[in-house]
Parts: structure tokens; sequence; C-alpha cells
């Protein structure tokens, strides 16, 4: 990773050049990266509704989010009937929310139409379940998607929608990670995008690639939990839970801030 050192105080980071290549040629390189990546979004996958398989062909890129929002908001009179089934025909309610492809068995899978789901939901709306119902709410890789002040709305609902005792693990990318790499020995940037002409072109991509909009360290999703109610969040790894299942993503291991809280018994 190449830093100039007028700019950069700290040590040197191993540079990424393996021979001589001029900077319009790394460039160039890079943007051939960044297509195939473009590529792989509009293929489709196993995980695939035939109906999101149908909109990859006919429907643009840049317009697939909003036609995905629109039909899920269609639907919504009926998904809050089955919301009402599932709370009432499910003893333990654990929900799984903003699921995408990673559909866990065990859950309730929440997102919108065209993904393995049990309920395809907008959370814009609120989480459609009733006060104190469910035991358990898992999210991974979804709150970098909400800007700051919804995903503090939706910390209230999981505490509203969790029965007292009841715990919330959410995951997100470590950005507090990936910053502290960048000023430091680079090792973990290197690792987790290869191969960028720069270290900061590495660390953008997380800010600013797949939507996001809103970037966690330890301290700000903690203050996130805090401002929901949940008192005594804790920062667990990968794997460490005190659910009863294991919900977290194996390809998501190495770059994920696990968080877990319990909602207060009084």
């Amino acid at each position: 990773m190449s830093h100039s050192p007028a700019s950069h105080t700290g040590p040197m980071h191993p540079t990424r050049r393996m021979e001589p290549m001029d900077d319009r040629q790394q460039l160039e390189n890079y943007f051939a990266t960044v297509d195939e990546a473009q590529l792989r979004l509009k293929a489709t996958k196993p995980s695939d509704s035939r109906l999101r398989v149908a909109a990859k062909r006919l429907v643009p890129m840049d317009r697939r989010s909003q036609a995905r929002m629109a039909v899920t908001n269609a639907v919504r009179p009926l998904e809050r009937r089955k919301a009402a089934r599932i709370e009432a025909t499910t003893p333990r309610l654990r929900l799984h929310l903003g699921s995408g492809g990673e559909h866990k068995e065990g859950w309730i899978n929440v997102d919108c139409v065209g993904d393995p789901v049990e309920l395809a939901w907008n959370l814009a709306h609120g989480i459609p379940f009733g006060d104190a119902s469910a035991e358990a709410i898992f999210h991974e890789h979804l709150f970098e998607h909400i800007p700051l002040r919804a995903g503090v709305g939706l910390m209230d609902e999981c505490f509203r929608v969790l029965k007292p005792g009841g715990i919330l693990r959410v995951g997100v990318p470590d950005a507090g990670a990936l910053i502290r790499s960048y000023v430091g020995d680079g090792e973990y940037v290197d690792a987790l995008h290869p191969g960028r002409p720069t270290g900061l072109i590495a660390v953008q991509e997380l800010f600013y690639w797949h939507e996001h909009v809103t970037m966690f360290d330890d301290e700000t999703l903690a203050m996130v939990f805090r401002a929901g109610g949940f008192p005594d969040p804790v920062r667990r790894k990968y794997g460490d839970t005190d659910l009863e299942w294991v919900p977290d993503t194996d390809t998501r291991a190495s770059q994920t801030l696990y968080m877990e809280a319990r909602k207060p018994l009084g």
C-alpha cells in the first residue's frame, strides 16, 4: 500500500507494486476490477427467486432497488396478515432482518420481494410483529445500508418487539478496524481489499460501495444500542453468542463487528 511520506507520519505500508507500472495503468486495472464486480452483481444467484431472476434480466441495475421496494410495498397488506399468522403459530419467534440471500433455518427471514424469505417486508415501515413477541432478533450487514437516524428507529423497533430477556445480535462491517489498519501497518486493509492502487481507494470501498450510507466502530454501534434501550451491549467474536444457534455467516467472519445485548427484564 503506497502513501506519500509527506502525508503519512505513521509506519510506511508495504507497496502493492510488484513491478513498475504507471499510475494510469494502475487505475485502469482497478476500473476493470470494478466493472467485473458490477457484472457479478448483475448475475443471478442460486438463492434468487424466479421473480428476481426475471427482474435481473429486465430491469436496469440502477433501478433494481427502487423496483424491488415498490413491489414489496405493494404487497404490504398481504404480508402484514402473514406476519400475524406467523406470530400466532410460531412458539419461539426468531427474526432475521434484512436477510437478503442468506436464508437462516430456524429463523423468520425478512427482506424484500425476490429474496428467499418467509416475510417480504420493507423495514422502513417498522417490524410487523407485536410488542414483546420475539425471543431473538438478528441482522447482519443491514445497518450500514440505513441512515443513522433511521437505524436508531430500527433499534427502537427491535427493543419493542423483543421479549424481556430476549437477545439482539447485530453484525456490521468493521470500519474501525479498517481505519486503524489504514493508519497503521495496512495488513487488514490489504487482506480485505487486496490489490487496490492505494490504501484510501481500498478504504473508501467500504464506505461507498454496495449502497452503504453509515459506518460503525465499537463505540458508535454501542451508542446506538444504548440509545435504543439496551444498556449493556457487548462486542462478540464471530460465532460467540448467547443465542441457541449461531446465525453468523461464514463468509463474513473476517470483516464483521458483532455486538449483542439482552432486553432488560424490568
